[in-house]
């Protein structure tokens, strides 16, 4: 069994948790729980550390109802645990009774690593306990906030980076001129369009691109999912996004987007180390919530890149499903090496001009 001790917590302080876990022995609660986790309970609330200091040995996982705690409650205490070393690596999952899902960008805000819905499967809820206490394990969080390295980018790949990026943008500086000029002149806003996106790690960041589409075309996305390319195949509702022939796009945007010269600002993220050269494609913040499947994170265990194998092997199909994708995603996750990445540069820019 999982046990807390409440012996230094006060009943007023969460009547409904006492409530619902009214089981005690000898001062201590009892639920059925695998006996390696930790329900976290009031104790938990008030020196969540304390209790793990004196758990021996530490739990494989934390478990917090949200039915009893809100994520305003918990989120202070379980971000702490991101810089000690010691407990970082504990996975946290959440389980609530209730069948509507909690936004993931919020779980992860408050901590949580993943959630569970109606009636609880402990199986299931094991195996991703079991991934996410490798993954976790894979990474040291940073004394700064939402900072990790996940995956450390060897020397001679970050020199190269470096180099690379800091030529590109000298040399390319003329071009970047004349793009943002033709894109002024055509409509009205700004020359680049930033946008969060995640990489490495789950780590979120600023992403570049020059301006191709109307100002508005982020609010008109939900209106044109019906588009969707990749919602064929076995897709019930797809984790990516494309549409062929995209009305949001302007006359200047079409020809940078055919050419990619509307990627080439990324050397700035480059530049700054948030980017590789070669490596998987950073998600908006919409497509990385849903890629909560074990194998499917397994792309985030790459540097996150300009360009990658996604982009030279499937670019011309406008009918990729997203089980394809990931999986080439995944496939790069598992071997990098220089060797692979200049394989993947010499094949980029003939597939640049495949683009749809």
């Amino acid at each position: 069994m999982g046990f807390s001790n409440l012996s230094d917590a006060s009943v007023s302080d969460n009547q409904l948790f006492l409530n619902k876990y009214k089981k005690e022995r000898n001062g201590q609660l009892v639920i059925n729980i695998p006996n390696d986790y930790l329900l976290f309970s009031l104790l938990c609330l008030k020196n969540l550390s304390r209790v793990l200091k004196n758990h021996n040995p530490l739990p494989r996982a934390i478990i917090v109802d949200l039915d009893v705690f809100s994520l305003e409650q918990v989120g202070p205490v379980l971000n702490e645990l991101k810089y000690k070393s010691s407990f970082s690596a504990i996975p946290i999952i959440g389980i609530t009774s209730k069948r509507e899902e909690i936004n993931p960008a919020l779980l992860l805000k408050a901590g949580l690593d993943d959630c569970y819905y109606g009636d609880v499967d402990w199986t299931n809820i094991d195996k991703r306990v079991q991934f996410l206490d490798q993954y976790k394990l894979s990474i040291t969080v940073l004394n700064e906030p939402q900072k990790s390295d996940a995956y450390k980018i060897p020397i001679e790949k970050r020199l190269f980076d470096i180099v690379a990026s800091g030529i590109g943008l000298l040399l390319l500086s003329p071009l970047f001129l004349v793009v943002a000029v033709l894109i002024k002149l055509e409509s009205k806003g700004p020359v680049f369009y930033t946008s969060k996106r995640i990489g490495t790690g789950y780590q979120e960041f600023d992403f570049i691109k020059f301006r191709s589409m109307r100002v508005d075309a982020d609010e008109q996305l939900k209106k044109l999912a019906h588009l969707n390319s990749y919602g064929g195949k076995t897709d019930k509702k797809s984790v990516f996004f494309k549409m062929k022939n995209d009305p949001r796009v302007t006359r200047i945007g079409r020809v940078i987007r055919k050419t990619s010269i509307d990627e080439l600002p990324q050397l700035i993220n480059v530049f700054r180390g948030e980017m590789s050269v070669i490596g998987n494609r950073p998600l908006p913040l919409y497509e990385a919530e849903k890629m909560t499947k074990d194998d499917w994170a397994r792309r985030f265990l790459a540097p996150a890149g300009l360009t990658g194998l996604w982009q030279v092997d499937e670019r011309g199909k406008d009918n990729l499903s997203t089980e394809e994708r990931v999986a080439l995603d995944c496939s790069y996750a598992k071997g990098v090496s220089l060797f692979t990445d200049i394989k993947i540069l010499l094949r980029t820019l003939p597939a640049m001009w495949q683009r749809s």
